[in-house]
């Protein structure tokens, strides 16, 4: 009867056992595999559990008040099911198993964020794979009186070429296919600023590198130019002009100077002109005449020259008439007159017989020749007159004529 109920209580136990084993495998399994455990089944009133290192039961099946240790002898024929090993139960523990990466979306470990992947950084780089983007601009220098550009391109050279900007303005004009450029024609005298422009034309894209400029250059000053032909000859009398023509390409204020000025002459240091009229006295040659312009900055010179100043025969313009006469002998009444008794002479002269208008006074008996001078060229009528130291006076002599010329 006891092995009967031995029996019946193991078949017990192996089906409690497979019943429980979906939730409790791991336990079994980690009971199953300690070999310091084992399982002890109560057969014919025998005490089951575990027993320690020793041999000796962990726990009594049951146990009577007095604490003896004795068993009593089961008498119900009904299996009792036999519990789950007591708390100090001694296991040991196995690893724990790595986790299967979760498929569910219930409990996950977080995902570190990552930057997007665009389209194009994700596409396979092929053979067809175009680069395209901004060039670099390297350097924009001043040489002379143009500006020198020089760039650099990482990407697939465009198909439309490369654009030039002056001062954000797109230069269509300047476009070129090469990764420098000259450009001329600006004005240095201020700050310019230089872009290049990729022009992807197929693609539609069009990209714009760095900004490069170059500052405000200080203008190199132009000298003044000055140039004409001066008179070298004058004559006597007449009067001498010469005004040099003098330019300045950046417009500055100009002033003249001079050496070697003739001492008949003037200058004008506001237009370099020298003029002046000669005398009779000035009759001579004047060298090294040089006339200069300066901006301020630069100075030009004309070439030096001369004035040679010419005497000038003067046609006349007035004569002398030279005049001789006789004495008289006697008086109106026919007493004689001797040269003593003349005090002097009267000359009448006239530009016609009737108007002996002009006067002259011979102050002296014992002459008997005049000139007078001064007379206009001309034809003249002259007649004389003698008077006494009583102041009487004759009649006067025959008119003659007398050409001055």
């Amino acid at each position: 009867m006891r092995s009967l109920q031995t029996i019946l209580f193991a078949l017990f136990i192996s089906l409690v056992l497979s019943a429980c084993q979906g939730s409790s495998s791991s336990e079994s399994t980690e009971t199953a595999s300690n070999p310091d455990q084992e399982t002890i089944v109560s057969n014919d009133g025998e005490t089951t559990g575990d027993t320690n290192d020793s041999g000796a039961p962990a726990d009594s099946g049951s146990q009577d008040n007095s604490g003896n240790g004795s068993t009593e002898e089961t008498t119900d024929p009904t299996p009792t099911p036999v519990a789950p090993p007591a708390s100090n139960e001694t296991t040991t523990p196995t690893p724990a198993p790595t986790p299967a990466p979760s498929t569910g979306t219930d409990t996950q470990a977080p995902v570190e964020e990552s930057t997007p992947v665009t389209e194009e950084e994700s596409a396979p780089v092929t053979e067809e794979t175009v680069a395209r983007g901004a060039p670099e601009l390297v350097s924009a220098t001043i040489s002379g009186e143009d500006v020198l550009l020089s760039w650099i391109n990482a990407n697939s050279d465009p198909d439309g070429g490369y654009d030039v900007w002056i001062d954000d303005l797109d230069m269509g004009t300047d476009r070129t296919v090469s990764t420098s450029s000259v450009i001329t024609g600006l004005d240095l005298s201020v700050r310019h600023c230089f872009k290049i422009e990729s022009r992807y034309v197929e693609a539609s894209e069009f990209y714009v590198s760095n900004e490069m400029c170059t500052e405000a250059q200080a203008g190199t000053n132009a000298a003044p130019t000055i140039s004409g032909s001066p008179s070298t000859n004058v004559d006597v009398g007449t009067a001498y002009s010469f005004t040099p023509a003098a330019n300045d390409e950046d417009g500055d204020d100009l002033s003249f100077s001079v050496v070697n000025l003739p001492s008949w002459a003037s200058f004008n240091s506001t237009t370099g002109a020298v003029s002046g009229t000669p005398g009779a006295q000035d009759v001579g040659d004047y060298n090294n005449i040089r006339i200069s312009v300066s901006d301020g900055s630069d100075e030009a010179s004309l070439a030096a020259f001369s004035i040679t100043v010419n005497t000038v025969e003067v046609a006349a313009t007035t004569g002398s008439m030279a005049l001789r006469w006789s004495a008289p002998s006697t008086r109106t009444d026919g007493t004689p007159l001797s040269l003593s008794d003349i005090d002097g002479y009267s000359i009448y002269v006239g530009t016609t017989q009737s108007n002996l208008q002009m006067h002259v006074d011979v102050n002296a008996g014992d002459i008997t020749s005049y000139t007078i001078d001064n007379l206009a060229l001309g034809t003249y009528y002259v007649a004389i007159s003698a008077y006494d130291q009583s102041g009487r006076a004759s009649a006067l002599s025959n008119v003659v004529t007398k050409s001055v010329n």
